[in-house]
């Protein structure tokens, strides 16, 4: 498994991974409640198809972070 980055030089806490991760969810969320189910985006297939795949590489990330130590 990845460790935690200092490459900042800043050492980092677990709540900032926590944070990130919090952050993340917050945003994936709100692109399925606020675009993914609206109406237009659901008759716009292919608009559709880009926002999913938007979200499911956030969700990449999301399942990235949770797997550092």
């Amino acid at each position: 498994m990845p460790k935690k980055s200092d490459k900042i030089g800043v050492e980092l806490s677990d709540f900032h991974y926590h944070e990130v991760r919090d952050r993340l969810k917050c945003i994936m969320d709100n692109i399925d409640r606020q675009l993914i189910q609206h109406p237009v985006i659901k008759l716009e297939t292919e608009v559709k198809d880009n926002l999913v795949e938007g979200l499911e590489a956030l969700w990449k990330a999301y399942n990235q972070l949770n797997n550092i130590e």
